[in-house]
């Protein structure tokens, strides 16, 4: 580094080389190819500060120290008096560093204990004449070398700190070496920056003053040249990146939607073959190597009966128009799922059809409930025709009752005719019971009412008399005839009715059910009152994966039979009063199942239910 107290109006670029004025302070930085001739220029600089009376100091490797001492004897100069009256100072760069250097960066406050007072000692050295201090240092120079070149700008900025507090002027030395890489190009500019002066290598000083401002006029139009493709090229990154961000954005939104949608989202070639499925998809159809499908034709996921539908769709959108299919089609995990297809064309940029875009949306529960509604539907025909059944041969019945009463009652009957006759009135009358009954099912109120255990048991068993004789099942029923539930009645009936029939399905011939009804307290707080209506069978029960379902709606085991909606309706019922419906079950040795609903019955009661309980 060179500090150098007054440097002179410049006449050129070697015109501050070797002489120096006062008053002046300046920051400057000489670059060099050549260290022989930097340093005979740098001898000359500091013998003609000395020879005009200044003060120097001089911070350099042991090397340098020599090189400079023995070209300025040879100018002349006495630097053992000089160093004597104070007038030249000689530090080692490497033992300064060492000083303020902190973990690799200057220290600002050591700095300042170091260096600020060998200034002060310099200006006393000067003794009032007016002359100039100047200073040569290769601190910087050896940051630079051991690549701490962030380290190096750090320390050219304390010495301009300290410039402005004590007067001196600022000349740094560096090898263009250093600087000779791509990389190095961003240092080279910011060390320039902290600097008032730039002296270049002794290749373009060397040159007469035509062709250095030739050169200087040819660097800088090269510059300006350069600017501007700088600045094209910062544009073209920035219009590139905003794009780039676009696109990203663009796609972060297109994988959002098509990773959230619930719907199975396929990629086809033109020809039907898998490229894409989305995460919705391969989840739906139960695919555990999505990888293995690429490639595979998508039409033979489907059945048979169904790929002629599917072929024409595809062809349909292929032409660039929209195809779509409904058709039933197995995930490969064996379950039957219902689809609704639509199948559009995806085009290039030059608006070719590239692609087909096929978008699967499940409807197995609508399908299932729209079957139950049909299901619904034909039970209420039947419903409504048995109604209309029990209500008609109500006449008749009762005709052919009176008339059996009148023979009964007639004298001579005989013995054998009376008891055929009384086998028949009582084979009427039960016929009579059961067209009540089916009118009271279908006419059954909507407004609640007290109803007595034991008869809605009993009615409902009789339903289902025929079924458990053809089984030869056991019924064993215990209630108490005085216990009284308070609803309405054709919920509760259907309700028994649907547990009545599950446990009659799972019972094997010779097989047990056992109805039992008592008085008890809600389990779940053990504080409301009500009635637990428990029906048990020793049949089949059920396995772990069916208990897990089997409210589940349309979900069913009896396929081809059942609708899957019974203990469904029958938990929703229930739970509507405010009750709860439980179960218990398990297969092999003692299987069986247990189902146990309760229904509160503190409820308060309307008029017309406290007077129907009277």
């Amino acid at each position: 580094m060179f500090l150098q107290h007054g440097i002179a109006e410049d006449e050129g670029v070697d015109a501050g080389l070797g002489r120096a004025a006062v008053g002046t302070c300046s920051h400057a930085v000489h670059f060099y190819e050549s260290e022989p001739v930097f340093l005979d220029s740098l001898s000359e600089f500091v013998g003609g500060a000395l020879g005009a009376g200044g003060v120097c100091v001089i911070i350099a490797s042991q090397s340098h120290f020599e090189e400079i001492a023995r070209r300025l004897r040879g100018f002349g100069v006495d630097l053992d008096m000089a160093a004597d009256h104070g007038r030249y100072v000689a530090l080692d760069a490497r033992e300064m560093l060492a000083r303020f250097m902190r973990d690799g960066w200057p220290d600002r406050q050591l700095f300042f204990e170091l260096m600020e007072p060998v200034f002060v000692r310099a200006r006393e050295a000067l003794r009032g004449r007016r002359s100039c201090i100047v200073a040569f240092g290769e601190m910087v120079s050896i940051l630079c070398e051991e690549d701490k070149f962030d380290a190096a700008l750090r320390l050219e900025q304390l010495w301009n700190e300290l410039s402005r507090r004590q007067v001196f002027s600022l000349r740094c030395g560096y090898p263009l070496s250093l600087f000779a890489t791509e990389e190095r190009r961003a240092s080279f500019q910011r060390l320039c920056a902290e600097h008032k002066e730039v002296i270049p290598a002794e290749s373009f000083s060397r040159m007469r003053n035509s062709e250095r401002w030739r050169a200087v006029s040819s660097l800088q139009q090269q510059a300006s040249t350069l600017q501007a493709a700088i600045e094209m090229r910062q544009r073209e990154i920035e219009e590139r990146l905003r794009v780039e961000e676009k696109l990203r954005r663009t796609e972060e939104i297109a994988n959002t939607i098509m990773q959230s949608t619930a719907d199975c989202i396929k990629v086809l070639d033109l020809k039907g073959g898998l490229e894409f499925m989305n995460a919705a998809g391969v989840e739906a159809m139960e695919i555990s190597d999505p990888g293995g499908l690429v490639g595979k034709s998508w039409i033979e996921l489907w059945q048979e009966e169904d790929r002629p539908r599917v072929r024409a769709a595809l062809a349909e959108s292929a032409a660039g128009f929209v195809g779509g299919f409904q058709a039933e089609c197995r995930t490969f995990g064996g379950k039957s799922r219902y689809w609704d297809v639509r199948i559009t064309p995806a085009r290039g940029g030059d608006g070719r059809i590239e692609r087909l875009i096929a978008i699967s949306r499940d409807m197995t529960e609508l399908r299932n409930a729209q079957l139950a509604v049909l299901h619904a539907e034909k039970l209420a025909t039947a419903g409504r025709m048995a109604a209309t059944i029990a209500h008609e041969i109500n006449n008749p019945l009762e005709a052919v009752t009176n008339f059996i009463f009148l023979a009964l009652s007639s004298e001579g009957v005989p013995e054998e005719v009376r008891r055929y006759l009384e086998i028949a009135d009582r084979e009427l009358t039960r016929v009579a019971h059961i067209a009540r009954q089916t009118l009271g099912f279908y006419r059954s109120t909507s407004l609640p009412r007290v109803l007595p255990v034991a008869d809605f048991i009993r009615d409902a068993l009789m339903i289902y008399e025929r079924r458990l004789r053809n089984k030869e099942l056991r019924v064993e029923v215990s209630v108490h005839p005085d216990l009284k539930v308070y609803g309405k009645e054709g919920e509760l009936r259907q309700a028994l009715l649907n547990l009545v029939a599950n446990a009659i399905d799972a019972c094997d011939s010779g097989g047990r059910i056992w109805v039992r009804a008592q008085r008890a307290k809600n389990w779940t707080n053990g504080l409301e009152q009500g009635i637990r209506l428990t029906l048990a069978d020793d049949g089949m029960g059920m396995s772990p994966e069916v208990q897990k379902r089997i409210f589940d709606p349309f979900f069913t085991t009896k396929a081809g039979v059942g609708t899957g909606i019974g203990l469904w309706i029958t938990k929703s019922l229930i739970e509507q009063r405010g009750g709860y419906l439980h179960f218990r079950s398990r297969q092999g040795e003692g299987s069986g199942t247990v189902m146990s609903l309760f229904l509160p019955s503190n409820l308060p009661l309307p008029e017309e239910a406290v007077l129907a309980a009277d």
